[in-house]
């Protein structure tokens, strides 16, 4: 279990707001019975396109997760995104990094949001659920376990769509913030790995 060195009572405030006016869909959650993802050789900044099959008027859960290896100088790392879009409804985000002794979770908006994490048996992890929407850089660092030349990170990012009363459902998903490499896209029980190549 890691442990939160602190709270920011501006988030907390505002995810307090947020739930206030935002209405999530009370919907049953469908079982995806058949599912594909556009282009099928995406580059950096391509938007994908996930659609499929599952039951009328149902909710599915729509994650992506990647790792990354991050080198540590002066026994610190750092990992930042530009750029990060969170959508309206339910949503999820986590970063877990391993071979650390912490990790600062920064939201940078007109006043940095920092939320601290201690590491246990070298791992930290910081997790959210329904982030208010909107468009966010987000910066990952802290201090590593002291000889690590490169830590990991992983990230996991969970939205809910809808289908429509067909059980069809067409969800675009924004990669302008992503770093190239692999990923993992999974829906329901089933899931498919995704190639993000660099542009040349």
């Amino acid at each position: 279990m890691v442990i939160s060195k602190g709270e920011n009572l501006f988030l907390t405030f505002a995810k307090f707001i947020y739930s206030l006016t935002q209405t999530l869909p009370e919907k049953p959650e469908g079982a995806v019975t058949n599912w594909s993802i556009l282009p099928e050789d995406p580059l950096e900044g391509d938007v994908l396109t996930i659609k499929g099959k599952t039951e009328p008027d149902a909710m599915i859960d729509v994650s992506v997760s990647f790792s990354r290896s991050v080198d540590v100088k002066d026994g610190r790392y750092e990992y930042s995104f530009e750029g990060i879009r969170i959508p309206k409804g339910r949503n999820r985000f986590v970063v877990t990094s391993r071979q650390v002794k912490d990790l600062n979770f920064i939201v940078r908006m007109f006043v940095d949001l920092k939320r601290s994490f201690d590491a246990k048996e070298g791992i930290a992890e910081f997790a959210e659920d329904n982030v208010p929407h909107g468009t966010y850089d987000i910066v990952v660092n802290g201090e590593a376990k002291e000889g690590e030349k490169e830590v990991w990170l992983d990230f996991t990012a969970m939205q809910s769509i809808s289908s429509d009363s067909d059980g069809n459902f067409n969800h675009n998903y924004e990669t302008n913030a992503l770093p190239a490499g692999d990923f993992t896209v999974r829906l329901g029980d089933s899931e498919k790995k995704v190639t993000l190549g660099p542009v040349s």
